[in-house]
């Protein structure tokens, strides 16, 4: 099993006006010291969010991250989990993918999902229905150009007559494509189809325990190397009493956005979280699947319970969120950083069977 770390490009309050030029450029610059490192602590990969529209999200194009981040690293594997196909030209968005797996030497995966925030597709003017018929576009014409020869297209939506990417991936035959989907169902077929599944937010371990067996079975009888990549939220303390206390209701908050703009996927909280009981049915919840307030010992048990049931191939760990506004102190970049080393130094070497540091 493989671990990346989550640079999140959410920096400020729910909802706010855009952030200052400075506030911007050192969100920037966080994001890409934190994959720095990562890089430095051992971490496998470093995994890109897309996000837009909202005023809380600091650096929008998960591409332009990753740029960033390929030019300052030299080991550390590059992902988008996920980037929004249908946001793009696919060719504009072939010849991005090529120049970030140039510079990276072959170290960049793209990880793609249909989406499920209507608002992405308003921001840019492009229709929300069909949604799923222009992805499945979009991934054809990028199979054919990551081939490198010359070739025409004719679709519903993308129509291209005797064209060729310039310059051709470094990784042949091309970019490894994630799928990822909450979904059974044609969301999941997709998956099977490409290189991997990324299920960020999971639903009951019993359920989930199941499903990812299933499914890589039906992976292993059409390829060999299919990749399965999970991911857990949450921080690491000393104190779990305390850790949770500070961070858990930053999270439920997060949570709860989904919930007020009806966004499809098991990531909404049950019950009214304004509530005392209710939040904390709602948190008790999600950190039986989805959320871990602990210490390095708590983590590594925990990882450790995920690797036997799930057998993942990507582990991914994710720290921030947009900060509250109110409620427990956001944690500054210096925090962030912190709890990045406990995880490079406390956590993986154990995991991978040496002596924590």
């Amino acid at each position: 099993m493989k671990f990346a770390y989550m640079p999140d490009t959410h920096f400020g309050v729910y909802d706010q006006a855009p952030p200052s030029p400075r506030e911007a450029a050192d969100a920037f610059e966080q994001i890409v010291e934190e994959a720095v490192l990562a890089e430095e602590l051992g971490f496998d990969g470093v995994f890109l969010p897309e996000r837009h529209a909202r005023g809380e999200t600091f650096v929008p194009s998960p591409l332009l991250a990753a740029t960033a981040i390929a030019a300052r690293t030299s080991r550390i594997r590059i992902a988008t989990t996920v980037l929004l196909p249908t946001l793009y030209n696919p060719m504009h968005l072939a010849e991005q993918v090529a120049l970030v797996d140039n510079l990276s030497r072959g170290r960049f995966t793209l990880g793609v999902g249909v989406g499920y925030h209507q608002d992405y597709h308003r921001y840019f003017g492009i229709p929300w229905e069909q949604r799923g018929k222009r992805f499945d576009e979009i991934l054809d014409v990028l199979h054919l150009a990551f081939a490198g020869e010359r070739f025409s297209y004719q679709g519903e939506f993308y129509q291209f007559d005797d064209v060729q990417l310039t310059p051709r991936t470094y990784q042949r035959p091309g970019v490894p494509i994630w799928i990822g989907t909450h979904s059974k169902g044609k969301p999941l077929e997709r998956a099977l189809r490409h290189d991997g599944w990324v299920l960020w937010t999971q639903p009951d371990w019993d359920e989930n325990e199941q499903w990812i067996a299933q499914t890589r079975a039906r992976a292993a009888a059409g390829k060999g190397d299919w990749t399965v990549v999970l991911n857990q939220d949450g921080w690491i303390g000393d104190d779990p009493a305390a850790t949770r206390a500070r961070h858990a209701p930053r999270w439920l908050r997060e949570a709860s956005f989904y919930d007020e703009h009806d966004f499809d996927g098991e990531i909404s909280p049950d019950g009214d979280t304004s509530k005392a009981d209710e939040a904390e049915l709602a948190i008790r919840d999600f950190e039986s699947r989805q959320w871990h307030f602990g210490t390095p010992e708590s983590w590594i048990a925990r990882v450790r319970e995920m690797e036997r049931r799930f057998k993942p191939d990507w582990l991914n760990f994710r720290l921030r969120t947009p900060n509250m506004g109110n409620g427990p102190p956001y944690p500054s970049g210096e925090e962030a950083k912190e709890a990045i080393r406990r995880f490079g130094t406390e956590v993986l070497p154990a995991l991978r069977g040496g002596k924590a540091a």
